[in-house]
């Protein structure tokens, strides 16, 4: 049986006045996890969703849905720790702005937050193979199909493939990081990524422009995710 894949609405592009009703809605088709995207307007031009939106969306919700937040910022080991004491479970943050002296660092974190899922995300101008030594350091690998930083943007051709070459490495060396794919998903791309061995897709413009948001998830993927 096909494995069933993941589909994580982006807060991102949901109506900043009704955060609380989109989350609602999104439990009532029976979402598990939703992406929340940190911007600080450096990294990134765009400025979003900061720490006290976070630690009241997930004092709320935090029981039902996981939160997977997304860190486009500098110095973001900074951030994980602050994200981490507010009760996050899974956070990444971006390849493009480690130093050598972070990864210390990310053990430093895991030491001191066991439980958290600790992921690394990658924009379109990096290649596989400049991450293949950091693998063994996290839990998940977020491929940015897109140039970070701003939504409703078309996938980037080519980004399938670098979900394959994620897919083969840890199919040829026995690892057991996760793959997520972040950027123009949609009843075209999603399927394609899911084919070429993803594990969950972040879906932003798609999903919240739907008339009708179920079959908007159903066709991200050749199985049914919403029963």
């Amino acid at each position: 049986m096909e494995k069933e894949t993941l589909v994580r609405p982006s807060l991102l592009s949901a109506d900043f006045n009704h955060l609380g009703d989109a989350i609602e809605e999104a439990l009532s088709l029976g979402i598990t996890n939703i992406h929340y995207d940190v911007m600080d307007g450096t990294f990134v031009d765009a400025i979003s969703f900061g720490e006290p939106v976070f630690k009241r969306v997930n004092l709320i919700y935090g029981n039902q849905i996981t939160f997977d937040v997304h860190l486009m910022t500098v110095n973001p080991l900074k951030q994980v720790n602050q994200f981490a004491a507010l009760g996050c479970k899974e956070i990444c943050f971006h390849f493009e702005t480690l130093t050598l002296g972070d990864i210390p660092k990310i053990k430093e974190v895991r030491d001191r937050y066991p439980n958290i899922k600790i992921g690394l995300a990658f924009s379109p101008e990096t290649e596989v193979d400049e991450l293949k030594n950091l693998f063994n350091f996290f839990d998940f690998i977020l491929v940015m199909s897109v140039i970070p930083g701003k939504a409703g943007q078309k996938f980037i051709t080519g980004s399938e493939k670098k979900i394959a070459q994620l897919n083969e490495y840890r199919k040829t060396f026995g690892l057991d990081f996760k793959i997520g794919v972040d950027g123009g998903i949609n009843d075209v791309t999603g399927p394609l990524c899911v084919e070429n061995g993803v594990d969950w897709l972040v879906a932003g413009s798609y999903y919240f422009n739907a008339t009708n948001k179920k079959v908007a998830l159903n066709s991200l993927h050749k199985a049914k995710v919403i029963k």
